[in-house]
C-alpha cells in the first residue's frame, strides 16, 4: 500500500478524511503522518501534503475551487495578476473560511472573490475548474481588456480551435459576445493584447508577428519600415530566469534592423499601462517620419539612398572601419571632413577683403 502522502499526491494533492478511510488507512497512520509533517491539515476533514500550490491551498481551506483568472494562472497561462483570489463555491456552499486561518470565517476584506455558481461535473480538479469554465468566469467577471488577454492567452498557449472558443462565448452574457472578434492567437502576452487593443482604439492599422528574413520575428508592424516590440521582464539585463535574457539578441535585431533602413521601437509594460497616450505619439510621429521619408523616396528615385563615409581624423573614424560604414545622409550635406574644409576654405574667400 502506498504512503498518505504518495496517495494524497497522486489524487490531486488533496483528499478527504473520509476518503482516506475509504481506501484502507485509519485514523492512527493519519495522525502519524501529520506529526511527522509529512501531511497537513487544510481545513476539517481535508488534507495535503507540503508543496502543494499556495493559491491551491487557499481555494480549498476557503471551502471551493479556483476559478476565473486565478484558475488560468495556476494552469500556468501568462494572464493579467488580479488583486484578488477568484474561488467558485457551490451554491449551498456554508462554513467558508479565511485563506490563512481554518478557524475564522471568511469576511469581505479578506482578498477572496466568492463565486457561487460551482460546477462539479463540468471537469477541473478537486482545487481548480476546469480551463473553459475558468475563461467563463473572466468573461462574466473582468473588463474587457482582461477578458479578451485571458482569452487571446488561451488561444496561444493551449492552441485552443477557434470551435471551442466559440463555444465558450456562446455561455457568455450577449453583451460580451462581441469580444470574440477580438481575440487572437497571435498574442504572445497579455502585454500585447493590450497594446493591440489600444491601438484599434485609437484607429490605427498594423501587422502583427512580422517576420524579417535573417533577422528574426517582430510583434507588431505599425508602418512601411517601422516596428513595436512589447517588453516584459525577459527583456531586461537583470532577468533572473532559467530562460536566459534576451537583452544582448533584442539589441543585435535592432542593429540589423537599422542596417536595412527599418525602426524599431521598444516598449516596456510599464510605460504602456502607465504613459500608453505618450507611447502613442511616439509611434505616430515614427509613422510620420516612415510616410515622409516614403514620398522623399517616390520623388527621388535615382538618388542613392546611402552613402560612403570616407575615414578621416576630422570626423573621428578610425582607419578600416570606413569600407563596413554606411549612412544615410541628407542630398545637402557634405559626405567627408575634406569636403567640409573645402565648403569652409570658399566661403573664408568670399567674404573675406584683401587691406
Amino acid at each position: 500500500m502506498q504512503s498518505i502522502e504518495q496517495r494524497i499526491l497522486s489524487s490531486g494533492l488533496f483528499l478527504r478524511r473520509r476518503d482516506l478511510l475509504a481506501l484502507g488507512y485509519t485514523d492512527a497512520q493519519i495522525r502519524i503522518s501529520l506529526a511527522a509533517h509529512r501531511i497537513f491539515r487544510v481545513r476539517h476533514g481535508w488534507y495535503s501534503v507540503p508543496g502543494a500550490p499556495e493559491a491551491a491551498v487557499c481555494a480549498v481551506r476557503v471551502g471551493g475551487r479556483l476559478t476565473s483568472v486565478s484558475a488560468l494562472e495556476s494552469y500556468g497561462l501568462p494572464v493579467p495578476r488580479r488583486p484578488v483570489l477568484h474561488i467558485a463555491v457551490l451554491a449551498t456552499a456554508s462554513r467558508l473560511r479565511t485563506t490563512d486561518d481554518r478557524r475564522r470565517r471568511l469576511d469581505p476584506d479578506s482578498g477572496v472573490r466568492v463565486h457561487w455558481v460551482d460546477l462539479r461535473g463540468r471537469g477541473g480538479s478537486v482545487w481548480r475548474v476546469s480551463i473553459d469554465d475558468a475563461l467563463l468566469a473572466t468573461l462574466i467577471e473582468e473588463p474587457r481588456d482582461i477578458a479578451v488577454a485571458c482569452a487571446s492567452a488561451v488561444m496561444h498557449h493551449e492552441r485552443w480551435s477557434p470551435e471551442r472558443m466559440d463555444a465558450v462565448f456562446r455561455r457568455a452574457p450577449a453583451e460580451v459576445r462581441r469580444w470574440r472578434g477580438l481575440v487572437s492567437a497571435l498574442d504572445e502576452s497579455h502585454g500585447e493584447t493590450f497594446f493591440r487593443l489600444w491601438l484599434l482604439d485609437a484607429g490605427m492599422t498594423f501587422a502583427q508577428q512580422v517576420v524579417i528574413a535573417g533577422i528574426g520575428r517582430f510583434d507588431f508592424q505599425v508602418g512601411p519600415c517601422t516596428y513595436v516590440e512589447v517588453d516584459g521582464g525577459q527583456h531586461d539585463p537583470n532577468w533572473i530566469d532559467p530562460q536566459s535574457s534576451s537583452w544582448e539578441k533584442d539589441h543585435d535585431w535592432d542593429t540589423s534592423m537599422a542596417i536595412i533602413g527599418n525602426r524599431v521601437l521598444r516598449n516596456t509594460y510599464r510605460q504602456l499601462y502607465r504613459d500608453f497616450p505618450r507611447v502613442l505619439r511616439a509611434i505616430r510621429r515614427a509613422i510620420e517620419d516612415d510616410l515622409a521619408a516614403g514620398r522623399w523616396r517616390a520623388k527621388h528615385p535615382n538618388a542613392p539612398a546611402v552613402r560612403a563615409a570616407t575615414a578621416s581624423p576630422g570626423i573621428g573614424l578610425p582607419p578600416g572601419i570606413a569600407p563596413a560604414l554606411r549612412i544615410a545622409l541628407s542630398p545637402h550635406l557634405p559626405s567627408s571632413a575634406p569636403s567640409v574644409r573645402a565648403h569652409a576654405q570658399r566661403k573664408r574667400r568670399t567674404f573675406t577683403t584683401k587691406p
